[in-house]
C-alpha cells in the first residue's frame, strides 16, 4: 500500500520530478530497473525506464538499449506502466531487428552480439565481432579490470552498400562520407557500416579495412557497455579513442596469434605521435590535452595518436593506477559537467600530481618503442 501511495504522489508531479522518483527506485534495485513509464517525446511515444532525472535533464532506457536524453519539458503524457522493466532477450531484439531490416537482412546471434547483416555472409561478420568481445574481456581481466556483462544484446548492422548505409546514418542525424566505414551510436547503442567488399572477400585489402573498423566501433560498443566507460556522464575523448585505437593493434584484439610485445604496438598511431612531437607538439602539454577534447575538434589528425600513445602509455607501464583511474571516470554523475579542472584532478589523483614529470616519463617511453619492435 505504501508504494501505491507512492506511484499515485508520482503522477501528479512535474516530469522531473515524476522521473527522478523513479529514479531513485530503480537505483536502489541495482542493475535490473523496475519501472516503466511511457511518454509522448518528439512526435514518438516511447516506454523505456529512467536512469538519471533533474530539472533540465532526463536520460531514459528502452528495452533494446536505446537511449534517450531530453529536456524533461518536451515530454508529455507520462505514465507508469504495470508492467516491469526487463531489458529485451536475444529472441526479443532477433524479431525486432528482422521486423526492421526487412528482406535481403539475416541477424545472427551469438553469445553476446546479434548482427544485421547481408543474407549469406553470417560467418564473415558475426563471428569476428563476437572475438573481439572476448578479447576485450580477456585483455582487461588480465589486467585486473573486470568488465561487467552488458545489460542488453549488443547489436551491430552492415550494410551491403554504401548508399544504405549513408540513408540509415541520415535517418539517426548522422552525415558519413564513404571514408567513414563505420561508426558507433551512443544514443541507438548500435554499430552501423557498410561492406567495402560489396560481398568479395577475396580483396584483402578492402576486408581489412573492415575490419578495423570493426574492431575500432566494436570497442566503443563494448567499453560503453561493460563499464569501462559510462553512456550517461562525459568522458574524456582522449581516453575513449585512445582504447579504440589501442584495440586496432593484433596483439591487444587477437594476443593469442600476435603475442610480441611489438604486436601491441599500434605503429601507425606510433609514427603519427612521433611526428607530431618532434614538430609541433609544444612542451608540458598533457595538461591541456587530458583538460578538453579541444584536440579532437582543432587537429584530430594528430589528436588520435597523441590518444594512443597516452593511453598505451599508461595501461603498460601503469595498470594499477589506469584500473583505478577509468572507474574514477565512469562512475561520476551524468548531472554534472566535467570541468577542465575536474578532468585533471582525477588524472593526478591516481597518476599522481607531477604532471611536467609524468609527460617526460611518457615522451621517452613512446620515443624508445621504435627500438623495442
Amino acid at each position: 500500500m505504501k508504494f501505491l501511495r507512492y506511484v499515485a504522489l508520482g503522477l501528479i508531479l512535474s516530469f522531473a520530478h515524476f522521473t527522478r522518483f523513479y529514479t531513485s527506485l530503480a537505483e536502489g534495485q541495482g542493475t535490473t530497473y523496475p519501472v516503466m513509464i511511457q511518454l509522448d517525446l518528439r512526435n514518438q511515444t516511447i516506454q523505456a525506464t529512467p536512469v538519471l532525472a533533474s530539472e533540465n535533464r532526463v536520460i531514459m532506457l528502452g528495452r533494446d538499449g536505446q537511449m534517450w536524453d531530453f529536456d524533461p519539458k518536451t515530454a508529455s503524457n507520462y505514465s507508469k506502466l504495470g508492467t516491469p522493466f526487463r531489458p529485451a532477450s536475444q529472441g526479443e531484439m532477433r524479431g525486432e531487428l528482422l521486423a526492421e531490416f526487412g528482406k535481403g537482412y539475416d541477424v545472427t546471434g551469438t553469445g553476446s552480439y546479434l548482427v544485421v547483416h547481408p543474407a549469406g555472409t553470417k560467418d564473415q561478420w558475426a563471428g569476428n565481432f563476437e572475438k573481439l568481445y572476448r578479447s576485450f574481456h580477456h585483455y582487461f581481466t588480465a589486467r585486473g579490470i573486470h568488465p561487467q556483462r552488458p545489460e542488453f544484446p549488443l547489436v551491430a548492422i552492415v550494410f551491403p552498400t554504401f548508399q544504405a548505409y549513408q540513408q540509415y546514418a541520415a535517418n539517426e542525424g548522422m552525415r558519413v562520407s564513404p571514408g567513414i566505414v563505420g561508426y558507433y551510436s551512443s544514443r541507438t547503442n548500435r554499430v552501423a557500416l557498410y561492406d567495402m567488399t560489396h560481398g568479395n572477400h577475396s580483396n584483402q585489402a578492402l576486408w581489412d579495412e573492415n575490419m578495423s573498423t570493426v574492431i575500432h566501433e566494436a570497442t566503443h560498443q563494448t567499453a560503453f557497455n561493460t563499464g569501462i566507460h559510462s553512456r550517461y556522464a562525459p568522458q574524456p575523448k582522449w581516453l575513449v579513442e585512445g582504447l579504440a585505437t589501442m584495440f586496432e593493434a593484433p596483439g591487444v584484439w587477437d594476443s593469442q596469434n600476435h603475442a610480441r610485445f611489438g604486436d601491441r604496438v599500434n605503429k601507425t598511431r606510433m609514427v603519427e605521435f612521433l611526428q607530431f612531437n618532434k614538430s609541433q607538439r609544444p612542451a608540458n602539454s598533457l595538461e591541456q590535452f587530458i583538460a578538453s577534447d579541444d584536440a579532437f575538434y582543432k587537429r584530430p589528425s594528430t589528436a588520435y595518436g597523441e590518444g594512443w600513445a597516452l593511453v598505451f602509455y599508461l595501461i603498460e607501464t601503469r595498470p594499477r593506477e589506469f584500473a583505478a583511474y577509468i572507474k574514477t571516470v565512469s562512475q561520476r554523475s551524468g548531472s554534472e559537467d566535467y570541468t577542465k579542472e575536474q578532468r585533471v584532478s582525477d588524472f593526478q589523483a591516481a597518476f599522481g600530481r607531477d604532471l611536467d614529470q609524468l609527460e617526460s616519463h611518457f615522451l621517452r617511453y613512446i620515443s624508445q618503442l621504435p627500438n623495442k619492435i
